[in-house]
Parts: structure tokens; C-alpha cells; sequence
């Protein structure tokens, strides 16, 4: 099954890669690709308060370029 998700901001997406590069996804029958984000998929925390904050997580799921992202 090929998917693709969005880059994981916590930790910089280091868990995913690090199950990518020890083969766990294929292992499970994944074809697991990260999505790129583009410049204006990103926000600027100046944009966001405490009660709303910031986050580009879903950005890409929202607009069909992913099939999940984790937030």
C-alpha cells in the first residue's frame, strides 16, 4: 500500500525517518513517502495567539497532498 504523510514537526519528523531508514513501514507492507512542504505551507508563529496557536500540520492533508499527518 503506497502512502504519503506529512512531515512530523515534533522532533523533525526524526521517528518517522528513523522507521523508514530500519525498514519497519515495508515490513508492514507500506510504501511510505513524505510529503515536501512549500514555503507557503509555512506560518509564522507571529500569527497565532494562546487561545489559536500555529501549526502547518494538516496543511498538507487538507489539500489532498497527503494521506494523513499526525498532530
Amino acid at each position: 500500500m503506497k502512502m504519503t504523510i506529512e512531515p512530523v514537526s515534533a522532533f523533525s519528523s526524526l521517528d518517522v525517518l528513523v522507521a523508514m531508514d530500519e525498514g519497519l513501514f515495508s515490513a508492514e507492507g507500506l510504501d511510505l513517502t513524505m510529503a515536501s512542504r512549500e514555503s507557503r505551507d509555512i506560518r509564522s508563529t507571529t500569527e497565532g495567539t494562546l487561545s489559536s496557536p500555529v501549526t502547518n500540520q494538516g496543511r498538507l492533508h487538507e489539500r489532498g497532498d497527503a494521506s494523513m499527518f499526525q498532530g
